[in-house]
């Protein structure tokens, strides 16, 4: 045997590996999250589990201040896709700018309405002629509460004073301070927040089928990325099934996301999301479509009529 023939196809051979390794691992993606929600759940599974890793990608959470902003990144190209509400793919499909939901995230509308204990407010109602806080305009939150108080018989402009108060800690200092009446507050912070005992919902959403917070991007990156939109399907599929099965994953994930909750709400807010509102295959719901855009136009008359295939981009899902 020509053990000098050998070795030399060894290191070609290791070196084609190498490279075929580093190419792999050049798919850097950038994905945008509106806000530190539990709808990035499955998708730092597939970053902690390695999921992105083994189709080749190297994925970065890039948390914003609302879904505004972040979805006015995607349409710009600062970001590849981004951790949003299906109201943002529908938005922009009417648009005529491709939005398209790669793969469902939450199956259920992801927010509740809360004031302060001592507050008078028991419903939306009597809510009218008081400011109320949003996370940022054209945001999920925003949609809903126009939605809600036009369903109720008001004008949200003229009756409802609706403010800009971010996410979170925002929204909490907001309300704490009397910026705001009732705030717009997703979990985590509902469960964290009810926990004190200051708080009470003055609404909650959250048993409402809608196609809540899913990975969007636009028409130009498909078309573009074809393999990678692919890839980032079948890496999210995985991990939103291995949620199901697997708890100490999700907690693993929700720690991460939420360094500062106590290990019983990282226990409680694992298992409350994975029963309750993530999505177990990444199949948008066609009822959660549905009253979407039912929602959507009503908020906003000058969005136009588009189908569900228009928008979910069933293709691409495993």
């Amino acid at each position: 045997m020509n053990f000098r023939l050998v070795a030399v196809a060894f290191c070609v051979g290791s070196m084609m590996a190498a490279f075929t390794a580093t190419s792999r691992a050049e798919t850097s993606l950038r994905i945008a999250s509106a806000q530190v929600s539990i709808a990035s759940i499955p998708v730092v599974v597939a970053i902690q589990q390695k999921l992105f890793q083994a189709e080749g990608i190297s994925a970065e959470i890039v948390d914003f201040d609302g879904g505004g902003p972040a979805v006015q990144a995607l349409a710009g190209g600062g970001v590849d896709l981004c951790i949003c509400a299906g109201d943002h793919a529908l938005r922009l499909a009417s648009r005529g700018l491709g939005g398209a939901v790669l793969v469902a995230l939450l199956d259920k509308h992801p927010y509740s309405l809360l004031a302060p204990v001592a507050s008078p407010a028991t419903d939306l109602k009597s809510l009218r002629g008081k400011p109320v806080g949003i996370t940022s305009p054209g945001s999920l939150t925003d949609n809903t509460l126009r939605f809600m108080i036009r369903k109720a018989g008001f004008n949200p402009d003229s009756d409802y004073e609706i403010i800009a108060a971010g996410t979170g800690g925002s929204m909490r200092a907001a309300l704490d301070t009397g910026s705001v009446a009732a705030g717009m507050f997703t979990t985590p912070d509902v469960q964290a927040y009810m926990a004190t005992g200051k708080y009470k919902f003055v609404a909650d959403f959250r048993d409402l089928d809608y196609m809540a917070l899913d990975l969007v991007v636009v028409g130009s990156w498909l078309k573009a990325n074809d393999a990678t939109a692919h890839a980032v399907a079948r890496a999210v599929v995985k991990a939103e099934k291995l949620i199901q099965t697997d708890q100490a994953v999700v907690q693993a994930a929700v720690h991460e996301r939420f360094p500062t909750l106590s290990p019983d709400l990282v226990v409680t807010v694992a298992k409350d999301a994975a029963a309750r509102s993530l999505s177990h295959d990444g199949h948008a719901q066609e009822a959660g479509f549905k009253t979407a855009l039912e929602m959507l136009r009503v908020a906003d008359p000058t969005v136009k009529e588009v189908t569900y295939q228009d928008v979910v981009a069933l293709r691409y899902l495993p």
